[in-house]
């Protein structure tokens, strides 16, 4: 153990005049070094352990671009091959917060259950996971579009992220090579030599530029699949969205079929090559040039040219040449003597604007929260304020678009007023009459005593000829016209009747039958609507039957079901059904009693004249009898008879009064789509966490 203690410092002295800082890395280059010097053995033995226990004196920790040396007993990050091979930026990665961001973490996930709906949870979750870190890594996107888009990218990448004062390495050609793969890549920082875990739907390669170590970055190297039919066919939200969150494909069966998973990155890159990236790149709207998390780089030819304009000062400031960086990086590694034409060569090929877009704004130059985290913050607010904001308003258009315009239902309304003073008018003029017609005249007082049937007759046909007959016929043209409006359809109307029914104060016969009136009452209140049902013509021919059958339904015609409000055709049943048969009852029993004091009277009288044979006491007890009786049953049926008409006349008007107020609930609320409550909750609860993410943000320098 002591000699390969002593062998792994040897190791470690050689590795710090590398100014590769990384601890997880030292032991793989050192082991590179030492194979070609015969030290593998040792180097073997000291890879094999962790790094705590190679040494109980010193490890090596990165300082911001040069390495210190610290004791043992200070905190350290262990190797690459001994640690979660889970990213920096990952999702699901475990870490603590800082003490400054806890509030406004915790802030972010209450927004994520307030506003699931509304926020795009990858870019969230990508937002809170940069906040578990005072030095978060970046993740930048390099987006290929067109044909040749995805090996631009590639070549973009490998000019940004090489070291031009060291030799050509692996990886610069690994990632060029495997374009073919079609899978999405993606750059971190380390060691070539550093296990990664195979995923099918990204390629990840780490790799030691001091250009990832220097900013803090991880790059995803992928295409935009925006081509022309596809651009026109999508909003530009969902084309920006791709952007910040491309799409990657997973295979997901052995059928040849393809999913995707949503990678968000901080900001994008979007990378054309050539004419046909460029044609491609005018397609793309404009609105996400104004992004600042997304930029767009269009390799095009820069060489100097003999014009009085060089093509670098007259192109767009987007437009890069990427083979002319290539071709300076290749001849700078050829020769360091060739510094001024690759600088020449680099600064043409606009290198430097987009090293600066990518790299952002260097540590000494902010202090807090990391601008980049910032901005992607802000963006994803304004993103689900916008959706809140659009969702408002699609769901207030789509109840207004299903509605019926306010003009058509001030037109119906008049209507209704219009019908409902023809109603009143029908019942007045028609009522009257039909009571002074000789109908109703045949159930004057002294027909009852040998006509006394013809009582429900005429009652009954004053009521099926007069009562509210003409409106009823001008409703079933107004539901009509209701119908066709669209505010409501048969079985509302029908339903809107049934409601009046059950409202409506039933007429009550006189004290005298104040039980039949309880009985009416009580069918009423449980009154319910039933569909109409066939009989035979036997049924149709028996009183009874047909009575019993009514009762049965309801007091509702079973032959009966018109596409209206049935309050008028019903509130006449039970009239016919009720009052009428109460009437004629009544009008049986003071029949009987005038009989029954009559021929009390005239016995009465017989035996005083064959008692006392007094011929004119007999003969006034028995006159008299028989006036007071007739009389009696004139004042009594007159009463009944006038209580029958008013009786008539005021559930006339309570119906009318009824069917005109459910009509103008139908044409007031009907065919209105109101925003469900639930729905203005969400909005409610989603404004106020972000509106509470915004404000914590703002303390936060």
């Amino acid at each position: 153990m002591p000699g390969r203690l002593l062998k792994g410092s040897a190791g470690l002295q050689l590795a710090a005049v590398d100014p590769y800082v990384c601890p997880s890395c030292l032991v793989g280059r050192t082991a590179r070094k030492l194979l070609r010097t015969g030290q593998a053995d040792g180097i073997r033995h000291l890879s094999a352990q962790p790094l705590a226990s190679r040494s109980e004196k010193t490890v090596f920790l990165p300082q911001r671009g040069e390495q210190s040396l610290h004791k043992a007993s200070r905190p350290h990050r262990p190797s690459a091959t001994n640690v979660s091979l889970a990213s920096a930026t990952a999702i699901n990665a475990p870490s603590t917060v800082p003490k400054e961001y806890r509030a406004l973490h915790q802030r972010l996930s209450l927004l994520q259950e307030e506003a699931t709906s509304y926020v795009d949870l990858a870019r969230l979750q990508l937002a809170a996971r940069s906040l578990e870190s005072r030095k978060p890594v970046i993740r930048v996107a390099l987006l290929g579009l067109g044909v040749n888009g995805a090996l631009a990218a590639r070549k973009l990448a490998r000019v940004l992220l090489s070291d031009a004062l060291s030799d050509e390495e692996a990886w610069e050609q690994e990632i060029i090579e495997t374009a073919k793969d079609e899978r999405s890549l993606l750059l971190r920082y380390g060691s070539s030599d550093d296990v990664v875990q195979h995923s099918p739907i990204v390629q990840t390669v780490h790799i030691p530029s001091p250009f990832l170590r220097r900013h803090n970055l991880e790059v995803l190297v992928s295409t935009l699949n925006a081509n022309g039919s596809a651009v026109d066919q999508v909003s530009e939200t969902e084309i920006e969205g791709a952007t910040v969150v491309p799409p990657l494909t997973t295979p997901t069966s052995a059928g040849g079929r393809v999913g995707f998973v949503r990678y968000p990155v901080h900001k994008a890159l979007v990378v054309a090559e050539g004419i046909t990236g460029a044609v491609e790149y005018g397609r793309l709207p404009p609105s996400m040039e104004k992004s600042t998390l997304i930029h767009s780089a269009l390799s095009l030819p820069l060489r100097p040219s003999t014009s009085p304009q060089t093509l670098e000062q007259t192109a767009t400031d987007n437009v890069v040449d990427i083979d002319l960086a290539t071709h300076a990086l290749d001849l700078f590694r050829t020769s360091k003597a060739n510094g001024t034409q690759f600088s020449k060569e680099w600064q043409t090929s606009r290198m430097p604007s987009l090293t600066e877009w990518l790299g952002g704004a260097k540590q000494f130059e902010y202090s807090g929260m990391h601008p980049v985290v910032r901005t992607l913050l802000n963006s994803v607010l304004v993103k689900a304020s916008s959706a809140v904001e659009q969702s408002e308003s699609a769901a207030t258009s789509a109840a207004l678009l299903t509605t019926i315009s306010e003009s058509k239902r001030e037109g119906l309304d008049k209507t209704i007023s219009d019908w409902s003073a023809d109603a009143h008018r029908d019942l007045q003029v028609n009522l009257n009459t039909a009571l002074s017609s000789y109908t109703w005249r045949r159930t004057a007082w002294w027909r009852l005593l040998w006509r006394i049937d013809d009582v429900s007759v005429s009652a009954g046909d004053v009521l099926r000829l007069a009562w509210l007959t003409e409106a009823e016929q001008n409703l079933a043209f107004l539901s009509g016209r209701i119908v066709e409006a669209g505010i409501a359809g048969p079985a509302e109307l029908k339903a809107a009747g049934s409601v009046a029914v059950t409202q409506h104060e039933l007429p009550q016969p006189n004290s005298s039958s104040q039980a039949a009136g309880e009985v009416v009452e009580t069918e009423a209140q449980t009154w319910e609507p039933k569909r109409a049902q066939v009989m035979t013509p036997a049924d149709l021919l028996s009183t009874p039957t047909l009575v019993s059958q009514i009762e049965q339904q309801g007091n509702a015609m079973m032959l009966f079901d018109p596409p209206w409000p049935q309050t008028i055709y019903l509130s006449r049943q039970h009239i016919l059904n009720t009052l009428v048969p109460a009437l004629h009852r009544r009008a049986q029993v003071l029949l009987l009693s005038t009989l029954s004091t009559i021929g009390g009277t005239s016995a009465l009288g017989a035996w005083i004249m064959v008692a006392f044979t007094d011929m004119y006491a007999a003969g006034s007890v028995a006159s008299l009898g028989l006036v007071w009786s007739l009389r009696r049953l004139q004042k009594l049926w007159g009463k009944e008879r006038d209580g029958f008409t008013e009786i008539i006349r005021e559930d006339g008007r309570k119906v009318l009064g009824e069917v005109e107020n459910s009509l103008r609930s139908i044409v007031q609320h009907g065919a209105k789509v109101e925003v469900r409550s639930e729905d203005r909750q969400s909005w409610t609860s989603a404004r106020k966490a972000i509106a509470s993410v915004q404000d914590e943000l703002a303390k936060i320098e």
